[in-house]
C-alpha cells in the first residue's frame, strides 16, 4: 500500500511531468533531498510537497528550499527561480507567513492553486459552475438554479448486460487513474445532463481537495457552432469564450493537450452544424458528418485522457453506427434507465420534504425530468401546515408536461415555436397510430410527413436529424426507425390531433372540412388501427377545458355522426369516447343517435348517463373490453350489430338479455359477471370491512388502466353495505394510498392508486388474516 504522503508527492510529480520535459525527483544537495525540480525552459522550479500542513513541517521544508538555492543554482542563475511548498489544500495563514519570511520567490500553496498558475484550472471551475450544464434547468422557472441536493443517482447499466455502475465507482476509477472512456446514452429526460453535472461537481471537489490533478472540462455541444473545418482546439477556444475566459483560452487548450482534464462532452445529438448538408446524401451521412468534432477530439486527445460523451439513445439508428460516427469503438457503453421505486421516493422527498408520504403516479414514466416537473408543480400547492397534496389528473399532468417538453426542445430545434414542436410530436403519434401490424412504430416517413403537415414545407436532411431525436422517441427495432419511450407517452401524445379535429369539425364549414390543409389530418384519424385509450381521452378533455372549448366537442361529434364518410372508422369512436366522459356538456339534445361503423375500440364503458341521452349503434366493430355498467332497462337504446367483443363485463341480469342488445354469445371471447368477479373475496370468513378493502385495492392495484371511476367501487360487492365502500375510499385517501381527480365524491370522479403503496396493497389483497394496518380502521 502506497504511503499517503508518498502518494501525494507522486500526484504532484505526475502533473509536472505532463507539463514539462525536464523534471527531476528526489535530488540530493549537501545531504538534503529536494522532492521535485523542474526546468520549464523559462524558469526553474524547486518543489517540496507534503500532506503535513503543520507550521513545523513548513519551517523545515521552506527553509530547505531557501538554503539550497545557492548550492543548486549558484550566485548568478540564468533563469528566474521559484520555490513551492505544496499541500493538498490551502495552507494555514501561519504557513503562508513562514513562506513570506523566507523570500518573495517562495510560495506556500495548495495543489490546485499551483496547477492553476499553469492551466487556469481553478479559475475555469469557478466560472464554469456559473454556466448551464447541458439541459439542466429548474423545472419551476427554467432558471439555472438547481440544487445539487435534488440529484438522484440514475442506474448506469453496461450495454448488453445486467451489470450496473455507480457514479461513486466512476469517480473512484478516475482517482485511481484507470483509463475511463465512456459513452452514456439514454432517452430524453432520464437524467444524462444531471448525471454529468454531478460528475463535474464531484470531480471539482476531488480536484480542490488535492486528490486529483485532472479537472473536469464540461462542454455543452449544443452551444458550439461548428463547421467541417473545426477541430478540438477550435471547440475548446469557443468554449473558453462561452465561459468568459477569452484571455485564458490558450491555457485551457494547454490543460487539455497536457492530459490535465477529464473531458465531458454533453449532447452528441445536439451538435449545431454549418456546411454539412452539401456533403451528405442520407440521414446516416449527416449524423456522421455532424459528429466529426467528437471524432477529432478523441483522436487528438492524449491517450490516457478520460473522456465521457452523452446523447439521446434515439439519435443514431444503431449502437454500431453510434460508435463508428463518434470514433468511439474502444469506449465502454453504458445507458441510463428509469428510476426504480426507491429512487422515485428519494426524488419526491428531496423536492417535497414537508410531505409525509411519497406519491408515485401510475400514469407517468418513472424518469427524473417528468417526475420533477410534476413534483415541483405539487410543491407549489403544498400546504405549509399538513403537507396535503392534490396531484393533477393524468390529462392535466400530460398537457402540462407536453407543453414544458416542447418548450425545452426549442433550445435544439431553433427557429421552432413550442406549440409547433408539440404539434409535431402529436402528429408523429397520429401517424404511428395508423400502423396496422406494429402500432407505435415510428419511421422516418412518419416524421417527414408530420413535419410537412405542421410546417407546410419539406424537411431537408439537417432538419431530419433533429426530428429523429424528438422528445418521447427512443431507438426502434431497425435502422432509421424509432418508437415511443412507453405506452403512456404515446397515448398522451395522441390527444392533440383529436383536439385539432374537434376545432375543424365544430366549424361545421363543409368546404373547410374537405380542404387540402386539413384533409390529411382527418384521413389519418379515419385510418388509425384503433380508437383512443382512456388516457388519451383524459388529455383531450383537459386540453378542451383549458381553452373553454369543451362544448365544441359536442358539435364535432354531431358533425361527424351525420357525415357518412367520417362515421366509418375510428374517428367517430374517438369523439364519442371523449364526449361520454362529459355527457352533460358534450351529448347535445340535438344529437339523437351515433352509429359507429368498422371501429376497433380498446375499451368502452356505457353508463346510464350516456344511454339515456342518445341511441348508440356499433356495427361491424371490434371491442376489446366492454363494460355495461347501467341497468338493462337503461341499455335499450344501445345495439351491437355483428360486433366482436374480447371481454364483456356486466351484471348477471344483463347477461341474460344480451341478444336483446344484439350481442351474440359466439361473438364474445370472455364473459365476466360483475356479481361473481369478487366471489372469492366475498366467500372468505373475514370481517366485511376487510372484504371491502380487498375489493377496493384489487380494483386499484391489480386491474389494468389509470384509475377507476368512483362508481365502479360499488359494483361487484354482493350484499356488502355500500356505506363501507364509501368509508374505505375516504380512509384510503386519508392515508395517501389513493388520490382523486375530478369532482370529489361524484360518481364520475377518478380514484387513482399511489404506486408507492403497491407492495402494501398486494400484501393486504393476498393475506388471509387481518393485519394491524390503519387501512382497516374504518
Amino acid at each position: 500500500m502506497v504511503d499517503a504522503g508518498r502518494g501525494f508527492e507522486h500526484l504532484v510529480l505526475e502533473f509536472c511531468k505532463k507539463n514539462w520535459q525536464n523534471v527531476q525527483e528526489n535530488r540530493s544537495f549537501d545531504g538534503r533531498e529536494v522532492d521535485i525540480m523542474v526546468d520549464s525552459g523559462s524558469e526553474h522550479l524547486v518543489i517540496e510537497c507534503t500532506i503535513d500542513r503543520s507550521k513545523k513541517k513548513a519551517e523545515n521544508d521552506i527553509g530547505k528550499i531557501r538554503d539550497l538555492r545557492r548550492p543548486i543554482f549558484g550566485d548568478a542563475p540564468t533563469k528566474p527561480i521559484k520555490g513551492f511548498f505544496i499541500t493538498p489544500t490551502d495552507p494555514s495563514p501561519e504557513v503562508h507567513r513562514v513562506a513570506e519570511q523566507n523570500g518573495s520567490w517562495i510560495t506556500a500553496c495548495s495543489l490546485p492553486a499551483f496547477i492553476n498558475q499553469y492551466n487556469c484550472s481553478s479559475t475555469y471551475l469557478i466560472e464554469r459552475s456559473k454556466r448551464p450544464f447541458g439541459s439542466v434547468r429548474n423545472p419551476t422557472d427554467d432558471s439555472l438554479e438547481v440544487s445539487r441536493n435534488q440529484f438522484v443517482s440514475v442506474p448506469l447499466r453496461v450495454a448488453g448486460t445486467e451489470q450496473e455502475l455507480s457514479l461513486d465507482r466512476l469517480i473512484e476509477d478516475l482517482v485511481q487513474k484507470k483509463r475511463s472512456r465512456i459513452v452514456v446514452t439514454g432517452d430524453f429526460g432520464v437524467g444524462k445532463s444531471m448525471t454529468f453535472r454531478e460528475l463535474f461537481f464531484r470531480l471539482q471537489e476531488k480536484f480542490n481537495n488535492g486528490e486529483i490533478t485532472r479537472f473536469p472540462l464540461y462542454i455543452n455541444l449544443a452551444d458550439s457552432a461548428l463547421d467541417d473545418h473545426d477541430d478540438a482546439v477550435d471547440l475548446i477556444e469557443r468554449h473558453a469564450k462561452w465561459v468568459g475566459l477569452r484571455g485564458e483560452r490558450d491555457k485551457l487548450v494547454h490543460a487539455w493537450a497536457s492530459d490535465g482534464c477529464v473531458v465531458i462532452l454533453d449532447g452528441f445529438d445536439e451538435l449545431i452544424r454549418t456546411g454539412f448538408t452539401r456533403l451528405t446524401t442520407s440521414s446516416k451521412d449527416i449524423r456522421f458528418a455532424s459528429s466529426h468534432i467528437i471524432r477529432a477530439f478523441i483522436q487528438d486527445s492524449p491517450p490516457q485522457t478520460p473522456i465521457f460523451i452523452s446523447g439521446r439513445e434515439s439519435y443514431f439508428a444503431t449502437f454500431d453506427e453510434m460508435k463508428d460516427s463518434l470514433g468511439a469503438s474502444l469506449f465502454s457503453h453504458v445507458s441510463l434507465h428509469d428510476l426504480n421505486e426507491n429512487e422515485v421516493k428519494a426524488l419526491f422527498r428531496k423536492i417535497l420534504p414537508k410531505a409525509r408520504d411519497p406519491i408515485i403516479l401510475e400514469w407517468l414514466p418513472q424518469r427524473p425530468l417528468l417526475l420533477s416537473y410534476i413534483y415541483f408543480q405539487l410543491r407549489d400547492h403544498e400546504s405549509d401546515l399538513d403537507g396535503i397534496l392534490s396531484p393533477p389528473s393524468p390529462g392535466e399532468g400530460w398537457n402540462s408536461l407536453l407543453d414544458k417538453l416542447s418548450k425545452r426542445e426549442t433550445k435544439v430545434a431553433r427557429g421552432a415555436e413550442p406549440a409547433q414542436i408539440r404539434r409535431l410530436v402529436e402528429r408523429v403519434a397520429l401517424h404511428a397510430r395508423t400502423n396496422i401490424a406494429d402500432v407505435g412504430r415510428v419511421t422516418s416517413l412518419h416524421v417527414a410527413q408530420a413535419f410537412r403537415e405542421v410546417f407546410q414545407m419539406e424537411p431537408d436532411l439537417s432538419v431530419q436529424q433533429v426530428l429523429m431525436r424528438l422528445p418521447g422517441l427512443t431507438a426502434g427495432r431497425s435502422n432509421e426507425e424509432r418508437s415511443f419511450i412507453d405506452q403512456a407517452f404515446f397515448e398522451a401524445a395522441q390527444g392533440g390531433s383529436i383536439v385539432e379535429a374537434v376545432a375543424i369539425l365544430s366549424s361545421r364549414d363543409k368546404q373547410y372540412i374537405r380542404s387540402e390543409p386539413v384533409r390529411p389530418l382527418l384521413e389519418s384519424l379515419l385510418n388509425t388501427r384503433s380508437a383512443i385509450s382512456d388516457l388519451t381521452v383524459d388529455v383531450v378533455i383537459s386540453a378542451l377545458k383549458a381553452t373553454n372549448q369543451l362544448g365544441a366537442l359536442g358539435i364535432a361529434l354531431l358533425e361527424a355522426s351525420t357525415d357518412h364518410t367520417l362515421s366509418r372508422g375510428n374517428l367517430l369512436a374517438d369523439l364519442l369516447l371523449c364526449a361520454m366522459r362529459e355527457p352533460d356538456v358534450c351529448l347535445r339534445s340535438d344529437l339523437r343517435s351515433v352509429h359507429v361503423r368498422s371501429a376497433l375500440l380498446p375499451a368502452i364503458e356505457i353508463e346510464a348517463a350516456t344511454a339515456s341521452r342518445l341511441r348508440l349503434h356499433f356495427e361491424d366493430c371490434v371491442i376489446e373490453q366492454l363494460d355495461l355498467s347501467a341497468d338493462f332497462s337503461a341499455l335499450k337504446t344501445v345495439q351491437f350489430g355483428n360486433s366482436r367483443i374480447g371481454l364483456l363485463y356486466c351484471s348477471s341480469a344483463i347477461a341474460e338479455h344480451l341478444e336483446g342488445l344484439g350481442i351474440r354469445s359466439d361473438k364474445i371471447a370472455t364473459l365476466e359477471i360483475a356479481d361473481g368477479t369478487n366471489a372469492d373475496v366475498l366467500g372468505m370468513a373475514i370481517p366485511d370491512h376487510f372484504k371491502v378493502l380487498k375489493i377496493c385495492l384489487r380494483k386499484l392495484f391489480r386491474q389494468p388502466g389509470s384509475g377507476r371511476k368512483r362508481a365502479a367501487f360499488f359494483r361487484g360487492i354482493g350484499k356488502l353495505d355500500p356505506s363501507l365502500v364509501e368509508k374505505c375510499l375516504i380512509n384510503l385517501a386519508k392515508h395517501k394510498v389513493t388520490y382523486t381527480s375530478g369532482r370529489e365524491k361524484s360518481d364520475g370522479s377518478i380514484v387513482h392508486p399511489n404506486r408507492a403503496h403497491t407492495k402494501r396493497a398486494n400484501f393486504l389483497i393476498d393475506t388471509l388474516a387481518a393485519p394491524d394496518d390503519v387501512l382497516l380502521d374504518f
